[in-house]
């Protein structure tokens, strides 16, 4: 298979759209150093984004092809996919997820075995996969953690749930992290501390999302932003653990 860089799509960083290809059948790549933003972390584009119908080449991963509308096959797991373009939202941590919510309808009505099963000749099984897909959007969008890792992966290539550099906390990030499960040790079943311990998690977690919107749709500084996603990681799981406390 031959692999050829592809004429339509330079980088993922940058607003894409569908374009009809001439070269099917082709290993896509995007250069190394994009002319654009001089990102230099390269993605392989594979023929998932290629409509075996009508060779309509797609930017990101969608259960029907925008051209010809026909459904796709299931996602290949190396097949970039991008959560809030699927559901209609812009790359923004601050997001109404109302138009979100509608997509989501709209998709699952698409996407319902009785109306797949009534197509002649129609994928059940590719129709399920896209549904599955459509829940883990809509899912990952109306959480502000998930929302926020994702946008670390589109526009950072970074991804803060493996176990390597990237995912890693700063030292201040595990003192203070130490420092509040010592509190939730200390209180010991101490309904009313826990219950303090608890508002004052919570008001970390606003105060963690006010940062973020500031550092993904102002600033756009990812490596603060991967900073703060860790550290709210962290606060999260002091939050779950809260919420089983006794209290």
């Amino acid at each position: 298979m031959l692999t050829r860089y592809h004429p339509f799509v330079t980088c993922l960083r940058l607003p894409r759209f569908p374009q009809h290809c001439r070269w099917f059948n082709t290993q896509w790549t995007i250069p190394k150093d994009c002319p654009a933003c001089s990102s230099t972390k390269s993605k392989d584009y594979t023929p998932c984004l290629d409509c075996p119908k009508c060779h309509f080449v797609g930017a990101s991963f969608s259960p029907f092809c925008p051209s010809c509308d026909s459904l796709q096959p299931p996602k290949p797991n190396a097949c970039p996919v991008d959560y809030f373009a699927l559901l209609d939202q812009p790359h923004k941590f601050d997001l109404d997820t109302t138009v979100a919510e509608q997509s989501y309808r709209k998709w699952q009505k698409r996407l319902h075995p009785d109306k797949v099963a009534s197509v002649e000749g129609a994928d059940t099984d590719a129709a399920a996969a896209h549904s599955a897909l459509v829940n883990d959007a809509i899912n990952v969008l109306r959480s502000p953690l998930k929302r926020a890792v994702h946008l670390l992966q589109l526009h950072a290539s970074i991804d803060v749930d493996t176990e390597g550099e990237e995912g890693r906390p700063d030292p201040e990030v595990l003192v203070e992290m130490f420092q509040y499960n010592e509190e939730v040790d200390d209180a010991d079943g101490d309904r009313a501390e826990l219950e303090r311990l608890s508002r004052e998690n919570d008001e970390r977690l606003k105060a963690c999302e006010a940062r973020l919107v500031e550092l993904c749709d102002e600033a756009h500084d990812w490596e603060s932003v991967r900073k703060e996603v860790i550290r709210m990681k962290f606060l999260v799981r002091l939050h779950d653990r809260l919420q089983g406390s006794p209290m």
